[in-house]
């Protein structure tokens, strides 16, 4: 009877040693899990501010140095899609085991259709503000959008608003526009009432749709394609850059600006070729931009994604300053301090999520003990 005994004991123990092995082995393929996670939203983040900022200084050169035509910088933004060729056709190759896509080929093609459409609305009404708004008035308004965004991904994503993330958004969207306390030249004209209305209603508009494409943008990785991988950001990016690319072909020849290209290359001052080459790495910064931000809206979240930008545009001119020789200003300084405080809130957040979801585990971890 003893050892009997001895023998259940011994076989008990056994299984709660196979037990801890499991358990362990499950843990430690959940942190490799999250720790892939991190490097990828890292990745993606250097993305969005290395092309935000390229990309922005570049357009400033393109200006800068004879360009005019505001449809060949729009399209420069989104004309570097074929990049991710290689990168999509490969990705097709290594995973054709992987499950398909729970989306039709019509309900895909009508979800970048609509995106990149989208896009193109919400970039013509903030190129109708800044032409109907001062700087200082356009530069409050668009830094709305952040804000925008964190109604619509409460009410689209799900995603809650802790004291911690409003903070952040206050933080960051004053830093965007922090502008309106510095005097510009542009600002001191006359504006009539009907312009003001106008800029005021199309940049109100461009700010709140670029906040509902975030969020939309989100909602179809969670709802439509079910599927959050590198694949699908890729997908993603390449069809929402053509079909915006397309769009701004059409109003390039429907405008007849088209007409004036001959000239304009002729009189940019460093040169056809530095003309060409400012094109290009342009479309390829705002396309890894591009990568990015899906990306953060992927594996993060659209919020997630915008607080990246938004920190972005704080950093912009100290990369001016570096390599233009801009003057810095203290408001220069100080947007870029709140923009840090509101990136460090918005990251502490994350910290205490992940620490309330690793305190759970433990608790769960314990119940499960007790009960056994």
């Amino acid at each position: 009877m003893e050892g009997a005994h001895e023998k259940l004991l011994h076989l008990t123990f056994e299984e709660a040693e196979r037990t801890e092995s499991s358990e362990n082995a499950d843990n430690s393929k959940f942190q490799s899990s999250k720790s892939m996670l991190w490097l990828q939203i890292f990745i993606f983040t250097f993305f969005v501010l290395g092309g935000q900022a390229v990309g922005t200084l570049l357009g400033r050169v393109y200006y800068e140095q004879g360009g005019k035509s505001r449809w060949i910088a729009t399209l420069a933004q989104t004309a570097g899609f074929p990049i991710l060729l290689p990168f999509i056709f490969y990705s097709e190759t290594k995973n054709q085991n992987e499950p398909p896509v729970n989306a039709s080929v019509f309900v895909r093609a009508s979800v970048y259709i609509f995106l990149g459409l989208f896009q193109v609305v919400n970039s013509m009404s903030f190129t109708v503000g800044v032409q109907y708004l001062p700087a200082s008035t356009y530069s409050l308004i668009s830094g709305t959008q952040l804000a925008f965004n964190a109604i619509t991904s409460f009410f689209l994503n799900g995603h809650k608003i802790t004291a911690i993330i409003l903070n952040s958004v206050v933080l960051l969207s004053f830093s965007s526009s922090v502008v309106i306390f510095q005097n510009e030249t542009g600002d001191s004209g006359e504006i009539s009432q009907k312009s003001l209305l106008i800029g005021f209603a199309v940049t109100t508009f461009g700010s709140l749709g670029y906040a509902l494409q975030f969020s939309l943008t989100e909602l179809v990785f969670q709802k439509v394609f079910k599927s959050n991988t590198l694949k699908e950001v890729m997908k993603m990016s390449f069809f929402i850059g053509f079909f915006v690319t397309i769009a701004s072909l059409i109003g390039l020849f429907a405008s007849g600006n088209w007409n004036d290209l001959e000239k304009e290359i002729g009189e940019y001052r460093r040169g056809k070729s530095s003309y060409f080459m400012n094109l290009i790495c342009t479309a390829i910064s705002w396309q890894l931009y591009a990568v990015g931000s899906v990306g953060l809206v992927s594996k993060a979240s659209s919020l997630f994604s915008n607080v990246i930008i938004n920190f972005g545009g704080s950093i912009v001119p100290i990369f001016a300053m570096v390599l233009l020789k801009d003057r810095i200003t203290g408001l220069k300084v100080f947007s870029l301090l709140l923009g840090l405080w509101g990136y460090a809130s918005y990251i502490y957040q994350h910290y205490l999520d992940d620490v309330e979801a690793k305190n759970s585990e433990i608790k769960a971890s314990d119940n499960q003990d007790d009960d056994f």
